[in-house]
């Protein structure tokens, strides 16, 4: 049967508090927030390495695809508040929609609209009452699978294996490092303390990775042993 990269991703989101673009793109633009997601599962399949078999059961997958196409409303007939367009792809499995403009100040705002996708034709409908001209994006996602079937603890340990990897992002980040404008009026926490305390956070991340894997290891040997291997 396999396993989805989504049903991993979104219980990796377990562990994740409080991001708030991550937990907006969740909502509203699934496509987006499982591209997203995507980087981090690339990066934690090769975590999973203990008990050694795992890389070889984790090393076949179809990779998830991202497109993002853009369609401009037409004039409709008075009454009709549904207009299709043909994305040209075939087989997806999330799609999400929205109108995208820019603001008084110029910045672009994205306000999700109502889709619906048929897979088979590739056809997208939009509803709703939008003025003719309006540029909508649509965001479209086909999901990745492992070959394998994972059991529900090689799930759970993949899983934190991804949140892992989303506690490593800023690594090279070079604002976080970069001194801050201070004064009397506004302050920040010293760049110091707040790689410490990031660092800090990583290495317990990671050696509670460490931790399920090693369990999980002595769990198999055991069996393994006990069922009567060599």
């Amino acid at each position: 049967m396999g396993t989805s990269w989504e049903e991993l991703e979104i219980r990796a989101t377990t562990f994740i508090k409080n991001d708030l673009s991550l937990d907006w793109d969740k909502a509203n633009r699934l496509p987006v927030f499982f591209n997203r997601m995507k980087a981090y599962m690339i990066e934690a399949i090769p975590k999973f390495n203990r008990p050694p078999e795992m890389l070889d059961k984790l090393a076949t997958y179809t990779e998830p695809q991202f497109d993002s196409v853009n369609y401009t409303t037409v004039e409709l007939p008075e009454g009709q508040t549904e207009q299709d367009f043909d994305t040209e792809i075939t087989g997806a499995n999330f799609v999400s929609a929205g109108i995208v403009a820019e603001d008084q100040f110029g910045d672009v705002q994205y306000t999700p609209v109502t889709a619906f996708y048929d897979a088979e034709t590739s056809i997208v409908t939009i509803e709703g009452d939008i003025p003719a001209g309006t540029n909508i994006e649509v965001d479209i996602y086909t999901s990745g699978e492992f070959e394998a079937t994972l059991n529900d603890t090689e799930k759970g340990i993949l899983a934190f294996a991804i949140y892992n990897r989303y506690e490593h992002r800023f690594d090279n980040d070079v604002l976080e490092r970069q001194a801050k404008i201070r004064n009397s009026a506004f302050t920040t926490i010293s760049e110091a303390s707040q790689t410490q305390a990031g660092t800090a956070r990583q290495r317990e991340v990671d050696s509670q990775l460490y931790g399920m894997m090693r369990a999980y290891q002595d769990n198999v040997e055991y069996l393994r042993l006990k069922n009567g291997g060599l």
